[in-house]
């Protein structure tokens, strides 16, 4: 399995693991949310994509935090349901974890995500920030050191 960076030949892809996986969130919405990873704005949102044998099998993205330059949301994690409890998931998380590292300007120091799925996200070395955040979701996070 190979992890990388999405390109715009993948969003339509990206879109329907999505779509799989939250059929109730706007289809408009989320292609807006995809394809501003390739648009001129300041602030992009970077995703990043499960491969195997040419097909998608998850993605996940992060950006910036509007709070704090030098903390980072991770958001649309997503497997597709052909390739759940396969590891694809905490693969890409482990890899988002990895790309945010990298930024240095300015430096990442927390990474947060908010979650239905905590113990999940314990398990890749998050902690729980907030119960009930928004709606049913946790608050978790990790430090980066």
């Amino acid at each position: 399995m190979k992890i990388r960076k999405a390109t715009k030949k993948d969003s339509l892809q990206i879109l329907n693991i999505m779509k799989l996986n939250s059929p109730k969130y706007s289809k408009t919405l989320a292609r807006k949310e995809i394809n501003e990873m390739f648009s001129k704005s300041l602030i992009k949102p970077t995703y990043l994509v499960a491969e195997e044998k040419g097909k998608l099998a998850g993605c996940g993205g992060f950006i910036p935090s509007w709070v704090d330059n030098n903390v980072y949301d991770i958001f649309w994690l997503s497997v597709h349901p052909n390739f759940k409890n396969k590891g694809v998931g905490k693969n890409i998380v482990r890899h988002l974890i990895k790309e945010v590292r990298k930024i240095k300007d300015p430096i990442a120091k927390l990474i947060i995500i908010s979650t239905k799925i905590p113990l999940f996200f314990r398990n890749l070395g998050f902690k729980k920030i907030s119960k009930k955040y928004d709606r049913n979701y946790i608050l978790m996070g990790i430090v980066l050191k």
